[in-house]
């Protein structure tokens, strides 16, 4: 049962259809990306004049 002010989600639906971008920006910084990316290894593998994250 969903709380006072809160919305449920219709059937089907996840939670990544709702999530907007500038969420996630502000919860993980660019420098928090690019420092997990370059820790694992799982770089882009071509260099272009922007990064694969923008």
């Amino acid at each position: 049962m969903a709380r006072v002010g809160q919305v449920r989600a219709p059937a089907g639906e996840r939670l990544s259809d709702r999530i907007a971008i500038g969420v996630l920006t502000q919860a993980f910084p660019p420098e928090l990306i690019d420092e997990v990316v370059t820790e694992t290894g799982r770089g882009e593998q071509r260099s272009r004049l922007l990064p694969a994250r923008v």
